[in-house]
């Protein structure tokens, strides 16, 4: 996972990478240890977090796979999407902008 290969600048710059996943929590942990990740993989099985950011898919009860970047304060400063939700790059030049 390319987030996974980013972590460190991630950390280094005073920011949190955390997965969230409409699976169950055994099958999220099962992920995280399958790929070895070393940030924390959610479970919204319920699709409260999904639902509420307007990202579920309530045909499929999936979520489509979005990057938010939220500041301390708890502000949305970013989504990415497609295939920008994957590359790690757009979300740490957001957070660098955004610690200006």
């Amino acid at each position: 996972m390319a987030y996974q290969a980013d972590l460190a600048k991630f950390e280094q710059a005073g920011w949190q990478v955390i997965g969230i996943s409409t699976d169950n929590p055994a099958r999220n942990k099962a992920f995280a240890e399958a790929l070895g990740l070393r940030f924390p993989v959610l479970s919204d099985a319920h699709k409260t977090v999904t639902r509420a950011y307007g990202i579920l898919i309530p045909v499929m009860g999936l979520a489509r796979r979005r990057t938010f970047i939220i500041d301390q304060q708890g502000v949305i400063r970013q989504i990415h999407e497609g295939g920008d939700a994957a590359d790690p790059s757009h979300a740490l030049q957001t957070c660098s902008t955004s610690q200006r």
